[in-house]
């Protein structure tokens, strides 16, 4: 069996919300607990932070976006199955809300980090960049993920 069709067999046994669940505490994990540099940052470049954030923010849109091609594919299998754009919406803003409210709560947590809004806006270029990507790979994803039950 190769790589790529372990990947779709792992994805579509997965219990529902399962790689949303597992990204956004993993996500919780990095960015609430205490610094585990003590301030001593190894910059790579200037705006790594950055960068990181937009990431995180991005995998969590994707996940979300992902748990809920699974959800919807269940039900219904074609090629013709587009992008439900109104629900990603939401999501993108879900997730935009999670980076802000992580934002805040490193601030009033007073464990070594701080509020930045420059981190929002980081997260909120993550969730769109995100956003993006679903409604444009939507359906190719689809036909990748579940080409074996279509055939």
């Amino acid at each position: 069996m190769g790589g790529q069709c372990m990947i779709r067999l792992l994805v579509r046994g997965l219990p529902a919300w399962t790689l949303s669940i597992v990204c956004c505490l993993i996500i919780l994990y990095l960015t609430l607990l205490p610094d585990p540099l003590n301030g001593n940052h190894v910059s790579l470049f200037e705006g790594a932070d950055k960068v990181v954030h937009a990431i995180m923010m991005m995998g969590m849109m994707l996940c979300m976006a992902i748990d809920a091609l699974r959800k919807k594919a269940a039900h219904r299998l074609d090629d013709s199955v587009r992008a439900p754009k109104g629900l990603l919406t939401v999501y993108m803003i879900i997730v935009v809300l999670f980076g802000g409210a992580i934002e805040l709560l490193q601030g009033a947590m007073a464990m070594g980090r701080g509020e930045d809004w420059a981190d929002f806006m980081a997260d909120a270029a993550g969730a769109v960049i995100g956003w993006i990507i679903c409604l444009s790979a939507w359906s190719v994803t689809v036909r990748w993920l579940f080409r074996e039950q279509q055939e």
